[in-house]
């Protein structure tokens, strides 16, 4: 089995990289893709251009080799859908499932993305959930997997909670400490960011 965890990384930081790392070594994945989208549907404007986010997951994974990148979708000169990914993905790997790795805030959205109740027929849907939030009822057309053997065991279709010690950080609280509206955007002088972002992202930043 292979993972792709998706998402905007604007930026990348320690939340990520680490519960990628934790649910690549409880599935027994045999590779994790982090794989950056080129502009969320569901979220307001990036603070980072593409490349600049770009620049920042490949200076993480030197600290984090356990992990690569999918540019697939960051790099498209289309408007790209997961669906559209999912199809790629499963022609480049005919013979690997694959687990797609989201939030629980974008399992919530779910029913919003285009062509979601296809996603069952290419890949298991894993669900990251931060601390103290209630996984929902509907399963969005997927099979709740009970345990996590199963995913080996069928090709496609099955819904898993992870049960994972998930570090609850967010691209959002580190872009308030980074920048400060009322000085034009620039990052504020002589922030912390030990503990929320690998020391080669806050080098870049720097």
């Amino acid at each position: 089995m292979i993972g792709f965890f998706g998402g905007s990384f604007d930026p990348v930081h320690l939340g990520h990289l680490n519960n990628a790392v934790q649910i690549k070594q409880q599935l027994g994945l045999s590779a994790l893709y982090l794989m950056p989208c080129k502009a969320p549907v569901h979220k307001d404007a990036l603070t980072f251009s593409t490349q600049q986010r770009l620049d920042m997951l490949h200076a993480a994974v030197q600290d984090f080799p356990e992990l690569a990148i999918d540019e697939r979708e960051i790099n498209s000169e289309v408007e790209s859908y997961t669906i559209h990914s999912l199809k790629q993905i499963k022609q480049q790997y005919p013979q690997q499932s694959i687990c797609l790795i989201v939030g629980m805030d974008s399992f919530k959205q779910l029913s919003s993305w285009k062509d979601y109740f296809e996603f069952q027929q290419y890949c298991h849907l894993i669900v990251l959930a931060r601390p103290g939030q209630e996984k929902p009822t509907d399963t969005y057309h997927f099979k709740l997997a009970k345990h996590k053997f199963e995913l080996a065991e069928q090709g496609a279709g099955l819904l898993y909670f992870a049960n994972t010690d998930l570090h609850d950080i967010s691209s959002s609280k580190i872009r308030g400490i980074l920048f400060d509206t009322t000085a034009n955007g620039k990052i504020r002088a002589n922030r912390n960011l030990a503990g929320l972002l690998p020391t080669s992202v806050i080098n870049y930043l720097r």
